[in-house]
């Protein structure tokens, strides 16, 4: 069987009058393909090119609203996410589109974040600065996963730890948090270390954090881990989005 009497035998006996029809209908189909073709490439490529910057945190400290004001300069009525928030924004002129996902804060979503670090740039951990007495331990659980984890580490991934909510009475300053947080990640480390040979559910090694015998500090880390205060409820995020375009250039 000829070519084309194969493609006939897969159109309708309407759409071929002739040989130059037949010829019209060819390139039509190539054409489809290639244009198919360019936009699972395209689409494939953002996912795995390294222009994704991550919005972590636990759930309830601004994430969500975060993102909206970065990507739609507005804020948005949020609840506790059950799916990632993906969108891709320009911060600077003449610049590429940044990728930007908001990983869920729920503790049974949370490890999520892992899926996208082979394609992270930079990550922004968000927390609710009038929260971190009740809070310490579990903002320190989940930020050692992160800065623990082995992207982070080979890679070097920058880390900004944006303490949102300063216009409430009761938020903590940024260095009243990092000496909150330096002080039970120090602590944490001797439960974990025993763990140190073992692998996560994702099967990446974690390692540990700063220097043996030395209390831990974000200082000691090899990759960049920088604190800045920060409101959502008074859209003050400026401070982010210059980080952000820092950290992705």
């Amino acid at each position: 069987m000829t070519q084309q009497s194969l493609l006939r035998s897969y159109l309708p006996p309407q759409v071929l009058i002739n040989d130059n029809e037949y010829i019209t209908v060819g390139l039509i189909l190539i054409l489809l393909t290639l244009i198919a073709f360019a936009v699972n490439f395209s689409f494939g490529a953002k996912r795995n090119s390294k222009n994704t910057v991550l919005i972590t945190g636990l759930p309830f400290a601004g994430k969500t609203v975060i993102h909206y004001l970065i990507n739609h300069e507005r804020a948005v009525e949020t609840v506790t996410s059950i799916k990632e928030n993906e969108a891709d924004v320009v911060l600077t002129d003449g610049k590429p589109a940044i990728h930007m996902v908001d990983i869920p804060g729920h503790e049974r979503l949370r490890f999520k974040f892992s899926e996208f670090m082979p394609i992270a740039r930079a990550i922004v951990f968000v927390v609710d600065s009038a929260a971190v007495p009740r809070q310490t331990r579990l903002l320190a659980e989940y930020l050692y996963d992160i800065l623990s984890n082995k992207f982070t580490q080979e890679e070097r991934i920058p880390v900004l730890i944006a303490c949102n909510k300063t216009e409430l009475l009761t938020a903590f300053r940024k260095e009243r948090i990092r000496t909150a947080l330096e002080g039970e990640i120090n602590k944490l480390r001797q439960t974990r270390t025993a763990a140190l040979d073992t692998q996560d559910s994702e099967g990446n090694e974690n390692v540990f954090l700063g220097f043996e015998g030395k209390d831990f500090s974000f200082q000691d880390l090899e990759n960049e881990v920088e604190f800045l205060e920060c409101s959502a409820e008074n859209k003050d995020i400026e401070g982010i989005k210059d980080w952000i375009a820092s950290a992705s250039s």
